[in-house]
């Protein structure tokens, strides 16, 4: 990372930027959700959050700040999922603004894929750490992340 012109001194946001395209490759990089189905990896990180909070109500804005991106960015992202057939919006009797996110039967099953490929991939991004360096890790970059919340 460092250059010989230059003083080198370690950049934290450099680092997480550079691992955090990696990881976004290697997640968008799967032949079988990419070339079968036309999702990316992040499209499978959605499934994955969608299938496990199935008994809950989820809306368009637990997306957002769940993944921490942008109305315009999950609203492109949810309406590319629904013409795939992956969900659907639900109307909600209490509110006819809000539209709850619904994982389809299609939904499931190509999560069921993309869940073993986000456990091979979390287990390639933890490997050779110690679960005590895993949880520091962890407590870090929640701390890191903290701080880029606050004005």
């Amino acid at each position: 990372m460092c250059r010989k012109d230059l003083p080198c001194r370690e950049e934290l946001g450099l680092l997480i930027l550079r691992t955090a395209t990696m990881i976004r490759r290697k997640a968008d990089s799967n032949i079988y959700m990419s070339k079968v189905h036309k999702i990316t990896g992040s499209n499978g990180w959605i499934l994955g959050y969608l299938a496990d909070h199935e008994n809950e109500e989820i809306y368009q804005k637990d997306i957002e700040e769940k993944f921490c991106v942008t109305r315009s960015t999950v609203s492109k992202v949810l309406k590319g999922m629904e013409s795939k057939g992956l969900l659907r919006r639900e109307s909600v009797s209490s509110d006819a603004r809000l539209k709850r996110l619904v994982l389809t039967e299609e939904g499931r099953e190509i999560n069921a894929n993309a869940a073993v490929e986000r456990i091979e991939l979390e287990n390639r991004i933890r490997n050779g750490l110690s679960d005590e360096e895993f949880h520091t890790l962890m407590h870090l970059l929640k701390r890191v992340a903290d701080n880029m919340l606050e004005e």
